[in-house]
């Protein structure tokens, strides 16, 4: 799990967009981490540029979670997972990788079959839902290299519902390398 939104000081949020978070707000509001229970403390911050990172200390290891980001912004609360070390993770928030999942908006494309296997490597899916018996399914599905293709002939296109915890970085390595320009935006899911 990448990151889990979660907040009750919504009416501090209001606040908060407009005045930069500092340490001593951001931990308040990593304080109501739903992580957080007896025997598990907020560790020493370190500050980012779009966050405040708090560490967890437990007296039992905590599987799953690396500590909480608190976006300075806003104060949506980012946790960690535990597949990768912190610093990963921490540089990726930085770079705009701070939702559990997005809508990934491809704007440019310079180099269209780097582009079209990278987007393969992302194992993108797709949800159509179908009707049978009298029951919507809701099955995912990979898009096909041909569905993939065809979206790239109309830019700027939008892949939704995206989770990139496990790959995000072979969509660094296509950025570094100019294949393609792309927005990450959060997914919202509606209700």
């Amino acid at each position: 799990m990448m990151g889990t939104f979660y907040s009750e000081h919504s009416d501090i949020l209001s606040m908060v967009r407009e005045i930069p978070m500092n340490e001593s707000s951001a931990r308040e509001f990593a304080s109501a981490s739903f992580v957080l229970r007896e025997g598990t403390s907020l560790g020493e911050a370190r500050e980012l540029n779009h966050g405040w990172y708090f560490p967890f200390r437990s007296t039992e290891r905590l599987v799953g979670c690396n500590g909480v980001i608190v976006n300075k912004r806003n104060g949506k609360l980012f946790h960690l997972g535990s597949a990768f070390p912190p610093d990963r993770d921490l540089a990726l928030y930085d770079r705009g990788y701070q939702f559990d999942v997005y809508d990934l908006a491809i704007l440019r494309v310079r180099d269209r079959a780097r582009t079209l296997s990278t987007l393969g490597e992302l194992r993108l899916r797709i949800v159509e839902p179908t009707e049978e018996h009298g029951v919507v399914w809701k099955i995912p599905r990979e898009l096909t290299d041909v569905e993939l293709s065809r979206k790239l002939e109309q830019l700027p296109c939008t892949i939704p519902n995206v989770n990139l915890y496990f790959v995000a970085e072979l969509l660094e390595n296509a950025r570094l390398a100019g294949w393609f320009t792309f927005d990450l935006r959060e997914h919202m899911t509606s209700a």
